[in-house]
């Protein structure tokens, strides 16, 4: 059965949060898991869902925030 493209969006989006569970490193999982919500983001404003634009959106914010720490080395900080 042919996917319309945001099908293809929302499942791609999908893929990449299921993804990110499976993965140790933490710049990992918040990379996959924010592109995942931003894709389902995409996916949401696609669909003119303006509820599960905002949630999506949201997480990818905080996922993005996390991350930047996580490369600025936050947590080794807060461990020593």
């Amino acid at each position: 059965m042919p996917q319309t493209p945001p099908d293809l969006v929302g499942l791609a989006g999908m893929a990449l949060v299921f993804a990110s569970f499976i993965v140790k490193d933490w710049r990992w999982l918040y990379s996959l898991n924010m592109t995942g919500a931003a894709l389902l983001a995409a996916y949401a404003y696609m669909l003119d869902n303006t509820i599960f634009l905002v949630v999506e959106a949201g997480i990818a914010s905080f996922l993005a925030y996390r991350l930047a720490g996580e490369i600025r080395g936050g947590r080794a900080r807060r461990c020593s």
